[in-house]
């Protein structure tokens, strides 16, 4: 699988945490869901358990998005996966088990790529670096993965161990030049926000050999990112990418 859309030559989808609109997020159950729909890659989320175990996770605490309570640093892998997961989005997803990603990685086997966000609850990045890196060449997951981060230092030394993966840098400010920041960081990939993804930007990154993703609104902002050649849309409503780009469910 080629990740990269200009590698690819279309746009992609992306589902941000899985098809979160309808499942619990960074869950197995999101990630099947995605696929189903369309979905060409998945945004996740990874962090340490305080065993060194990478885990998927959003925030720093697992109380919103399970029925625990703590943060995922000072949890094991064991005590992540006795809670559930699922039912405080609906009751008919009880029982669903925050993954590890390893798990996630043996469930795709490279029918779903990730985008693969490094988060730094504390900041830990080296360690997470570390034990990501090994999951990923465990499971000879490289062709389908993207790692990605705000912490651009951090970008820069995963380039610096691995000058051959792709690395998304995602950005939620309006920089001087995004391309030099994103040649810094050794980045394949800009993650903008949607106020921030414009005309003149876009053909100076694709100009440069990067590709853009940006969060896709509504249907009519579909029109306007087809418009300026953007990559890589993301949404949790993947149904809604998926029509916009005319992409048939998988079922």
């Amino acid at each position: 699988m080629e990740l990269l859309a200009r590698r690819a030559g279309r746009p992609l989808i992306s589902a941000h945490r899985g098809f979160a609109a309808v499942a619990p997020e960074n869950t197995l159950a999101a990630l099947e869901l995605a696929w189903r729909a369309g979905a060409t890659v998945a945004e996740i989320d990874v962090q340490l358990t305080r065993d060194g175990h990478v885990v998927l996770m959003h925030d720093r605490s697992v109380a919103r998005t399970t029925n625990g309570s703590g943060f995922v640093a000072d949890l094991t892998r064991a005590e992540l996966q006795a809670l559930d997961a699922g039912a405080w989005f609906d009751r008919k997803f009880a029982g669903e088990r925050v993954p590890t990603l390893a798990d996630v990685l043996e469930w795709s086997g490279g029918r779903l790529g990730f985008l693969l966000e490094l988060k730094n609850y504390p900041r830990r990045e080296l360690p997470l670096v570390e034990r990501t890196i090994a999951e990923i060449e465990a499971h000879r997951a490289q062709d389908y993965v993207v790692l990605a981060g705000f912490d651009h230092v951090t970008l820069a030394e995963i380039h610096r161990l691995r000058p051959v993966w792709p690395l998304e840098m995602i950005v939620i400010a309006r920089l001087a030049d995004p391309v030099h920041a994103a040649r810094a960081a050794g980045a394949s990939l800009i993650s903008l926000e949607p106020e921030f993804c414009l005309e003149p930007d876009v053909r100076a990154m694709h100009a440069a050999g990067l590709s853009v993703l940006t969060t896709l609104l509504d249907l009519q902002h579909a029109q306007e990112l087809l418009r300026i050649g953007v990559d890589v849309f993301e949404s949790e409503d993947v149904a809604m990418v998926a029509s916009a780009l005319g992409v048939a469910p998988r079922v």
